[in-house]
């Protein structure tokens, strides 16, 4: 969403203290997790299962959409694009 469209407010508590989480960031967790897993697995050998499984979820979130989370209650939604609005309003 860009700055100049307004956030559609929380779902389930109706506050507008919602903030974007990206695609892109979770991924980034999950290979940052990876690399962490890797320089655990030096130590502890049976952590280098966690290696791969982390890799997959990283690449898979890249194909997810981005989401919304409500700060107050900490739910979290994917938003509807202005297509789809204006879809949902003709129907």
């Amino acid at each position: 969403m860009s700055k100049s469209e307004s956030w559609e407010p929380c779902p389930r508590c109706g506050s507008t203290r919602v903030q974007q989480i990206s695609k892109g960031m979770i991924a980034l967790v999950f290979f940052v997790t990876a690399g962490i897993a890797i320089w655990v697995g030096l130590l502890i050998p049976p952590a280098w299962i966690a290696v791969p499984i982390l890799l997959i979820l990283a690449i898979a979130a890249l194909f997810g959409k981005n989401t919304l989370q409500c700060q107050d209650c900490k739910k979290q939604w994917t938003y509807n694009t202005a297509k789809e609005n204006t879809a949902k309003q003709t129907e």
